[in-house]
């Protein structure tokens, strides 16, 4: 046992030492491993991407007259796909490697002052070089320029060296490390925060690349050949020696020659190469006791305890620390130097040990002598005979692969570091051009290739970012360049040279997540949906892109009208990210559907792309049924400062919600504010305004909406338009607006058009054979309100109740809007006894009964008619109105109040509501300006109401405001005029 652990018998002091480095030597080989495995992720992060497309859907449908009219929102989904970010120099690699750098380099500093005399001056002339090449004039302390800082430097470290050497030799190792270790510490603290420059240490962890790199290929060489050392001393242990000893060792230098061969690039088989840095870390292991086993070549100049054993420690750290940071940043340019020595050594040294082995010890090992305790006390080939030859070996692989390229690649991973830090220092023209030179120098090195195409390509240079990738991609690949490559032509919306790229790609990373989920949004993109789905399953079983890929399941089949059933597909995923989550209200939406998955779409008061969208759908899906506190909820949300850039479509959305609550004038307000502040939307918001002013009975008005969104060419307002015209009774100019959609509308609008035109030029005879549909049109949009003959005639001939019925209601509530209210009860009378089979018709007829109640306030009779009837969601307004008024009559003024205060202020166009809540406010308001102002309001939006006109032209006289009634009035003389001429 204490031949393994051979530290067990020193002293106390040298064991602490021992564990102490042994320590440090571990660290930097777990260092090395952890950037191994983090490949290019030390240095590039996944970015998701989000592209968000709009759902056009329907809110709400009515029917006016013989038309269905859908008004629209808008829901978003949101395609996700993976982007390599730019490279970002690992800072903490480079912390660390300097950290251990620097110690390890102050405990060979310590080793050398143990040396005697003629091997100390030449190791501190080693160290002088070592100091020199780290360049500390670069950090410019104290603003001083020049070597006189470093000089100043080095004479402390040289000093305190020849103190131990001449003066204190004597000194225990333990208090020259803790000496060396404090001046380079204060060293580290001056040169922190005393230089001149930004980023001082990366400066410094930059400078010494190069003598790091060297100390590297040092010991990588010099522990070559102790992996065939470890199977001396494995074959020692048996019988048959020499036998197990060529078996063993011929099967492990045909696999290292092959992986040589494949490295140098003679072959490509599909076969398991040795992994290099598993090669290295296994001999740099065995190589400790190996160095304690050559102690006879060296004890003369240093003893192997502890000096000998610490030495090797030390250097040992360097290698793996300074390979563990080329890993974390994946400097590959500086790799291949790495990579290439240690198979290249491993093979040479390999070889020639075998050699050295058969000359001096081949009869013992066929005696099954121990040769393992010989074995660095040879008989025939001297031990610097083998070196020197292992060393010939390596070199003719280095001249066979054309040194030059080792030189151009070290250069190309020195700028590769000096690039790094331009780009910190936010200097991205230089660092632009080290990253060219490093390309130059390392023609397909990763590294820069990759990101001068991330800078291009944020400069729009799409050219010259395909042509890196290229580069990048030509040789050691990393996922990120894979994917890149192909996002650039996604970029550029050419998505079958992207799908062709991300399948290259798929050959070379057959498990990349990130390229199947971005194949999956390109395909969908073609509208390619059986591979579209293929790739999105796969991205499906990989964390990073689980979401992304069931987001973009859901968007393809939102965007593809892909029937399927939203809160299910929710359910199979087990997934609550607000991206899956959004996704699937706007595909309920879209086809209508309940969506029972929990969700809180205000769980984030500072929203992004995500939670917006979650909040934004929400609305759509559930605009009818939201109450008023999370409707103010969400404004406030949506009004704060730091959701500017969600706000337009969330109050957009909103006003939807508000609408259906009944509240019609927030809902005007918003859009309105809208429709002023963007111009690229008006025509969206006027067409909206447009819809909903026609469902609430203002045809005029809503005219006037759909004729600003016809300016901004906006969807089918020239069609809309004709309509409202045509419900206005203004039938020279629907006429006109006919003839406009029979030149420029579709095949459908121009079929309406035609028919239409030809039904407002009919006489009433010529109407008489006409079928009931059109018959119907005929009586809505050709008889005036006072040819109560014509419109007698023809109703009695519809051969259909429902016809007749609807063509009855419709006169009432004309006669009803201007004011005749005997009229309005004649004809709603007339439809008792018809046979109604259709339902809501039936609901309409009673809904109208207790409107004209109402407005005759027979509040008795209206409390009665109520029984039994059902209000929808949208006639809780009026609900409303009735409750008030019942509760006035029955003397409970608070509650009325309440109501009325709704019922006024709510809906412009209701305007029973409107009358009813200025007439109670100005019997029971002490303010009397009340009942005023709730007319005035109402006016400002409804300004063609007959009804509203007349009551703010009474109430305006009564307050005393005599233009403002004059005013009044000469609007409704013009109205009834225009009516008369209409008609």
């Amino acid at each position: 046992m204490h031949s393994v652990f051979f530290w067990k018998d020193w002293p106390a002091h040298y064991r602490t030492l021992w564990l102490t480095l042994s320590g440090l030597f571990i660290l930097s080989l777990l260092f090395l491993w952890i950037g191994y495995f983090q490949d290019a992720h030390g240095i590039i992060d996944w970015q998701k991407i989000q592209e968000q497309k709009i759902v056009e859907t329907t809110v709400h449908q009515f029917r006016l007259g013989p038309f269905e009219l859908n008004i629209p929102a808008e829901s978003y989904v949101i395609f996700e796909f993976l982007q390599g970010s730019e490279i970002h120099h690992n800072i903490l690699a480079s912390y660390v490697f300097l950290t251990v750098l620097v110690i390890a380099g102050m405990v060979l500093l310590s080793v050398i002052t143990t040396l005697p005399r003629f091997w100390y001056y030449l190791g501190m002339a080693l160290f002088i070089l070592f100091v020199a090449a780290l360049r500390l004039e670069v950090v410019v302390l104290f603003g001083v320029h020049g070597y006189l800082v470093p000089a100043i430097i080095l004479f402390l470290f040289v000093a305190l060296s020849f103190y131990f050497k001449s003066f204190r030799s004597s000194a225990d190792f333990a208090v020259r490390i803790l000496s060396f270790l404090l001046l380079a510490a204060v060293c580290g603290v001056v040169i922190y925060s005393s230089s001149s420059i930004r980023f001082p240490m990366l400066h410094l962890a930059v400078t010494a690349y190069l003598p790091a790199l060297i100390l590297c290929v040092l010991f990588i060489v010099m522990v070559a050949h102790e992996i065939l050392v470890s199977f001396v001393y494995i074959a020692s242990q048996g019988s048959k020696s020499l036998r197990h000893f060529l078996i063993i060792s011929t099967i492990y230098l045909v696999n290292v020659f092959i992986t040589c061969l494949h490295e140098i690039g003679v072959i490509d088989w599909q076969f398991l190469y040795l992994n290099l840095y598993l090669l290295l870390c296994t001999s740099a292991l065995l190589g400790l006791w190996g160095f304690k086993l050559r102690e006879p070549l060296y004890e003369s100049i240093l003893p192997f305890r502890p000096s000998g054993a610490l030495f090797y420690l030390a250097l040992g750290a360097i290698c793996m620390i300074t390979i563990g940071q080329l890993l974390a940043n994946a400097n590959d340019a500086a790799l291949k130097i790495i990579r290439d020595v240690i198979i290249f050594s491993h093979a040479g040294y390999g070889l020639i040990f075998l050699t050295y082995i058969f000359s001096n010890f081949m009869v013992m090992m066929a005696e099954n002598l121990p040769v393992y305790k010989l074995l660095y006390k040879p008989n025939r080939m001297p031990f610097f005979t083998f070196r020197l030859a292992g060393l010939i070996a390596t070199l003719a692989f280095v001249f066979y692969s054309n040194w030059h390229q080792y030189v151009f690649h070290g250069l190309a991973g020195f700028y590769n570091y000096v690039a790094d830090l331009y780009i910190l220092q936010d200097n991205e023209a230089l660092g632009q051009g080290f990253y060219d030179e490093s390309r130059k120098y390392a023609f397909q090195n990763h590294r820069a290739n990759y990101a001068l195409a991330t800078i291009k390509s944020s400069r729009l240079n799409f050219e010259g970012a395909h042509y890196n990738y290229e580069l990048a991609n030509g040789r050691r690949p990393s996922e990120f360049s894979l994917v890149n490559a192909g996002n650039l032509f996604a970029w550029e919306k050419k998505y079958f040279p992207a799908i062709q790229t991300y399948r290259q790609g798929k050959k070379i990373m057959p498990s990349s997540a990130a390229l199947a989920n971005n194949l999956g949004f390109a395909y969908a993109k073609i509208h390619a949906l059986d591979s579209a789905t293929y790739f999105i399953s796969e991205g499906r079983n990989a964390n990073l892109t689980r979401t992304s890929s069931e987001a973009n399941f859901l968007a393809m089949a939102a965007m593809e009208y892909v029937p399927l059933r939203a809160d299910s597909v929710v359910g199979i995923f087990n997934s609550n990210a607000p991206a899956v989550l959004a996704n699937a209200l706007a595909l309920a939406t879209l086809f209508g559907q309940p969506f029972e998955i929990p969700t809180d779409p205000l769980a984030d008061m500072r929203l992004d792309l995500y939670s917006a969208t979650l909040l934004n759908n929400y609305c759509v899906l559930h605009a009818k049924s939201i109450d008023t506190t999370f409707v103010h909820a969400a404004e406030r949300t949506a009004s704060d400062s730091v959701n500017a850039q969600y706000r337009q479509a969330l109050k957009a959305t909103l006003a939807h919600a508000y609408y259906h609550q009944g509240n019609v004038t927030r809902a005007l307000e918003l859009l309105a504010e809208l429709a002023y502040l963007d111009e690229d939307y008006r025509g969206k918001y006027n067409y909206i305004m447009g819809l909903w002013a026609l469902e609430q009975g203002s045809a005029a008005i809503a005219s006037s909406y759909f004729m600003h969104a016809e300016t901004a060419d906006y969807k089918d307002a020239r069609f809309y338009n004709a309509i409202a015209l045509t419900e206005a009774g203004k039938i020279n100019a629907a006429t006109v607006a006919w003839d406009s959609v029979a030149k420029k509308g579709d095949e459908n609008e121009k079929q309406i058009a035609m028919t239409m035109n030809r039904i407002l030029s009919l006489s009433p005879a010529q109407a008489m054979p006409l079928p009931d549909p059109e018959k119907y049109q005929y009586c809505r949009y050709s008889i005036g309100l006072s040819d109560t003959l014509s419109f007698n005639r023809i109703a009695n001939s519809f051969r259909n109740d429902n016809y007749k019925a609807q063509a009855l209601l419709d006169r009432a509530e004309r006669q009803h809007k201007a004011g005749n209210l005997v009229s309005a009860t004649r004809y709603l009378n007339e439809i008792n006894g018809l046979q109604l089979s259709d339902r809501d018709l039936f609901n309409n007829v009673r809904y109208a009964s207790l409107r004209l109640l109402a407005s005759r306030m027979e509040v008795p009779l209206l409390e009665k008619q109520m029984t039994g009837l059902t209000f929808d969601d949208a006639h809780q307004l009026e609900k409303m109105l009735y409750t008030a008024l019942i509760s006035d009559a029955n003397g409970e003024h608070a509650k009325a109040r309440q109501y009325f205060s709704i019922v006024g202020t709510w809906n412009p166009y209701f305007e029973e509501g409107v009358l009813a809540a200025a007439d109670f406010f100005r019997k029971e308001d002490k303010d009397k300006m009340k009942a005023y102002e709730i007319l005035v309001e109402a006016i400002q939006v409804n300004a063609d109401s007959y009804r509203l006109l007349t009551a703010y032209a009474r109430e305006a006289e009564r307050m005393g405001f005599s233009e403002y009634a004059a005013s009044a009035r000469e609007r409704l003389m013009a109205i009834k005029a225009g009516t008369a001429r209409q008609r």
